[in-house]
């Protein structure tokens, strides 16, 4: 199926923007110490669907910044997307290892003096690394579980969103010289929200009402639905 079909028959933009202010609103409320300037999480492992891909290249192209793909590196595919491994945890059985990769991860090439050149269209997985404390450089993100939780099932919906289109590195997807594509992956459906006991109950209301904010006419969650339908 053509991205040009995939994108008439399905508002995919619009409920990806969505799930951006939905999680936008979610960071709001959350105590974390990251400021503009704090980069220590900006590297270029970052894993990302074809969706959030062009979107972030239409944001580049409107700032006349483009030429910052001729930084990028294919680098590393990943072993499995988020819908994937879901599944799999769901079914009981052993997600396939990741790539160990021949180089430690570098600096991001969209960053520009520790600041993201497109940061308006960054994608999820760089919307959601979030640390209670100053990670500085070489240390860890200290985050909160339920972050982790709720997290983890916005990138659930978002693959979901692009549901069989590509999913890969940042290099991968936008480098302007290309990879040869054996690092992509298929987005894939929704097999279910994974989330431990303890959260489950709060998962569900959490999500309630991204579920159902209107995109194009429809509640997001009957596009979702609509989009398993095929």
């Amino acid at each position: 199926m053509s991205e040009s079909i995939r994108a008439e028959r399905f508002p995919r933009q619009e409920l990806l923007r969505a799930l951006y202010r939905f999680q936008a609103g979610e960071e709001a409320s959350r105590r974390a110490v990251c400021a503009p300037g704090c980069a220590a999480c900006c590297t270029d492992r970052v894993y990302l669907t074809g969706l959030e891909g062009r979107m972030l290249r239409g944001e580049l192209a409107c700032l006349g910044r483009l030429d910052l793909l001729a930084r990028l590196r294919p680098g590393p595919g990943p072993g499995y997307t988020c819908n994937q491994l879901a599944r799999l945890c769901l079914e009981h059985s052993e997600p396939p290892e990741e790539p160990t990769p021949e180089e430690p991860a570098g600096v991001c090439a969209l960053l520009e003096d520790d600041r993201c050149a497109a940061y308006e269209a960054r994608p999820l997985a760089c919307r959601v690394m979030a640390s209670r404390q100053k990670c500085g450089s070489g240390g860890q993100a200290q985050g909160d579980p339920w972050w982790f939780t709720l997290d983890t099932a916005l990138m659930q919906i978002a693959e979901h969103i692009d549901l069989g289109g590509s999913y890969g590195s940042l290099g991968e997807l936008l480098s302007d010289e290309g990879g040869d594509g054996q690092g992509m992956l298929r987005c894939e459906p929704l097999p279910g929200l994974v989330a431990p006991p303890e959260h489950q109950a709060r998962l569900q209301q959490a999500l309630g009402p991204l579920f159902v904010s209107p995109v194009a006419g429809r509640p997001l969650g009957h596009w979702l639905d609509l989009m398993r339908a095929g």
